[in-house]
């Protein structure tokens, strides 16, 4: 194994945010929501399918037309065309609906109005507008006024012009619970108190104020990044590991593979004290070889979002690969990322293969990437250092989801060749069907045949990221093969569950004997079984005194 000191340098500098001669640098952000309508086509109307598709998540009964600037250069022209008297703005949310109470979130974008004009925009949180993290207006006079929760904002910096671009910038640091605000290139507010106590940011809401004449103005390049809130089925940092070892192949659970080709090196290398990656290689080359990841608990993820984050850099120009596979194998490919010995970078799926035209990487640069599969709509996102290399691609996988992630060095590749990578995370948002852990926590040992089992059987139930299950999650309990006498049948056995438990006050048994009960939902069950024994019922007084 070979790695190249100069390649490291460039590693640790990215991981910590410094830049080695010119100072502090802020790494590339891996956005929340990216909208620069770039991939949109002129004349048409924007929907309303959320970050995924880079559009809001409400129109707010605004109208928007994506306007040609220059060839490949997009702006969402929005208009209030209805006759109202009431504020109107299009929401727009962060991918999953997220909604951020920790760290800090970014917001920046242009507007560029038509005309002075009554406009606003509002920061509030994910499903509702009770929070006032931020509130901007805009007046027929040319003036901007801001406030939020904790009042008016005092500042001498607040006008805007027609037809001139606005650049506003937004930061708030969601643990001191400050903001700063910062339009036109100048500073209105830094280190503000925004006044909200507790919640998180979730939305940007852009539009009219009450009585606007709808002038319209123009939106670009709206972007939103911050920590995102979902759990996380793989965190594979190797700050754990000891450096000059091979990894090892316990799994997500322990934050490493679960195999890896018979080729592959696969060692783990500091880079600075205290920081560590994995540098891959393989010595032999013929064929590819490949270290395979698995979710926690061999999840696979078929509908909802799978977010992707993980950091890389090549020591060499060669033949890499970054593939995503189901849980069990690799026959169903929703991507190949392949990277080419002239530096150039395609993408490749069911549904065929594209060229990143004018793409390329470079030796010893520490890349930032975030992949992003909408697992309901089939489609995905590729960003890189922010920028977006990939949109709304089908992948054309119908059958299966997504379970396993492949790192490697492709066929052909030289022996020399040398891939290192960090920071692997996949989140799952709250979307996603993932299956459940179940485990009894109440139950009966005796029963009456016909007659409701007391106390009630009570099963508990969180999904395998030890998120609580939605309300209204099924669950059922089933006799156990070979138990109880032949044609037993069980009544009340399914439930619903609340607070991340299903009760069966209804459960009855219509024949005596010894059964054994099995939990399941969708495709889990009860690492456990329960035995209970049914008697018969007292014949003689079944239906009471005559």
């Amino acid at each position: 194994m070979r790695v190249l000191p100069v390649t490291l340098l460039l590693l640790v500098c990215s991981i910590i945010s410094l830049n080695c001669l010119a100072g502090v640098v802020v790494s590339p952000p891996r956005y929340a929501l990216y909208s620069d309508f770039n991939n949109k086509i002129a004349a048409e109307s924007i929907g309303n399918r959320g970050a995924s598709y880079g559009e809001p998540v409400d129109l707010g009964n605004l109208t928007g037309a994506f306007v040609e600037v220059t060839p490949g250069q997009n702006r969402l022209r929005v208009s209030n065309n209805l006759s109202s008297t009431v504020a109107r703005r299009m929401r727009w949310s962060m991918i999953g609906n997220a909604e951020i109470a920790q760290g800090e979130v970014r917001m920046s974008f242009d507007l560029i109005a038509s005309a002075l004009d009554k406009y606003s925009f509002n920061v509030r949180e994910s499903a509702t507008s009770a929070k006032s993290f931020l509130t901007v207006s805009f007046s027929t006079t040319g003036s901007i006024t801001t406030s939020d929760a904790n009042g008016n904002i005092a500042t001498t910096l607040n006008a805007y012009a027609a037809n001139v671009p606005l650049h506003v910038d937004l930061v708030f640091d969601m643990d001191a619970r400050t903001s700063t605000i910062v339009l036109g290139g100048a500073t209105v507010a830094s280190g503000r108190a925004f006044g909200v106590a507790d919640g998180g940011i979730g939305s940007l809401l852009i539009g009219y104020l009450a009585s606007s004449s709808g002038n319209t103005f123009d939106l670009d390049n709206v972007k939103i990044s911050g920590p995102l809130p979902f759990p996380v089925a793989l965190n594979a940092g190797f700050e754990d590991k000891t450096a000059g070892l091979p990894i090892g192949l316990g799994g997500a659970a322990l934050n490493e593979p679960i195999s890896k080709s018979v080729n592959i090196d696969a060692i783990v290398t500091q880079a600075a004290p205290g920081v560590n990656i994995l540098d891959v290689s393989s010595s032999n080359t013929s064929a590819a070889q490949a270290l395979r990841w698995q979710l926690l608990d061999n999840l696979e993820v078929r509908s909802g979002l799978l977010i992707m984050d993980f950091d890389m850099a090549m020591a060499t120009r060669d033949r890499y690969r970054v593939g995503l596979r189901e849980r069990t194998s690799s026959s169903q490919s929703f991507l190949n990322f392949s990277f080419q010995a002239n530096g150039t970078m395609a993408v490749d799926d069911a549904n065929g293969t594209v060229f990143l035209s004018g793409v390329t990487y470079d030796i010893g640069h520490v890349y930032q990437y975030r992949l992003v599969f909408d697992l309901g709509a089939g489609t995905y996102d590729i960003f890189r250092d922010g920028i977006p290399l990939i949109r709304e691609r089908v992948h054309g996988i119908t059958a299966r989801g997504i379970g396993a992630i492949l790192y490697g060095i492709d066929n052909g590749a030289d022996i020399s060749a040398h891939l290192q990578f960090d920071s692997l995370r996949v989140y799952v948002s709250a979307g996603a069907s993932i299956s459940s852990d179940l485990e009894f926590l109440q139950e009966a040992s005796t029963a009456t045949e016909n007659e409701p089992v007391t106390p009630v059987f009570e099963v508990g139930v969180v999904n395998i990221l030890d998120q609580p299950v939605p309300d209204g999650t099924p669950v059922t309990l089933e006799i156990a093969q070979g138990s109880g006498p032949n044609g037993a049948i069980l009544g009340g056995f399914s439930a619903t569950t609340t607070a991340g438990i299903a009760a069966f006050p209804a459960l009855t048994f219509d024949r005596p004997g010894t059964y054994r009960l099995v939990a399941r939902s969708f495709e889990a069950s009860a690492p456990n079984t329960v035995d209970i024994v049914v008697e018969q019922s007292d014949v003689l007084f079944a239906n009471g005194f005559d």
